[in-house]
């Protein structure tokens, strides 16, 4: 993968919110579609896959001299780690201290951020089943309910589009 250190430079002028406990879940969608974009999201999903590390002399020796690529390879990995980085709250910072590697800092947050516990996915179906529209508008609680079911998709939870109607219907007041 070609990626310059002006294209990552660049990245982070796209990237608005810093992650906090509220908002890992619009955090997290920002982040990967910019990466996405950018074709680099491997590094955080664990897909991209370090090049030889030491140059091979013959069949049975290998020396102790870095390949272009892996020095190459290791200047992203550290580059696209501060990135992800200065897009951390300072409270998020202490979850991915340690890490070296983009996907294991990615996997910390996520591990933090967006593991709901068993108590954490009751109380949310339980405010999908009992959310009431009230004053709302029918946007705004369609907009609540659509929050709910996006944090119990992230816990693993699915919310079929049937369960969807069974719980907005009766609660629209036409």
């Amino acid at each position: 993968m070609a990626t310059s250190h002006l294209k990552i430079d660049g990245i982070l002028g796209l990237i608005m919110m810093r992650l906090k406990d509220d908002n890992f879940l619009k955090w997290r969608y920002q982040f990967e579609l910019v990466l996405e974009g950018y074709d680099i999201f491997g590094h955080f999903d664990g897909l991209s896959i370090a090049p030889l590390k030491f140059t091979i002399l013959d069949e049975e020796a290998v020396t102790s001299v870095l390949t272009a690529a892996y020095r190459a390879w290791v200047k992203i990995v550290k580059a696209l780690l501060s990135l992800l980085i200065t897009t951390l709250s300072n409270d998020a910072i202490k979850f991915v201290i340690s890490c070296k590697k983009t996907h294991e800092a990615r996997m910390n947050s996520k591990d933090q951020y967006a593991m709901v516990s068993c108590a954490r996915i009751n109380h949310l179906k339980t405010e999908l089943q009992t959310a009431q529209k009230g004053s709302d508008s029918i946007e705004n609680f369609l907009l609540r309910l659509k929050h709910i079911r996006d944090h119990l998709a992230i816990a693993g939870v699915s919310v079929s589009d049937d369960d969807m109607m069974i719980v907005v219907i009766p609660r629209l007041q036409i």
